[in-house]
């Protein structure tokens, strides 16, 4: 599993935004791919060409997560 999400997480540097993500609603340009049964939330930055990822972690747990982050 952790091969898979790196490379989905290698293939952002191509496509920041590719079919299946989706963007998370509330928050700041962040973005949510899935890997199975994980997500991976992260961050486009388009004028610094930067990906940043903020999270990865299983679906059951991740926007409990992600929400704490914001707090």
């Amino acid at each position: 599993m952790q091969a898979r999400i790196a490379r989905r997480i290698d293939n952002l540097a191509t496509d920041p935004r590719p079919q299946g993500c989706e963007k998370i609603t509330g928050g700041d340009d962040l973005y949510r791919i899935r890997v199975g049964d994980y997500r991976v939330v992260y961050q486009v930055r388009d004028e610094r060409l930067l990906i940043l990822v903020i999270l990865i972690g299983h679906r059951r747990d991740i926007y409990c997560h992600l929400s704490r982050l914001s707090c």
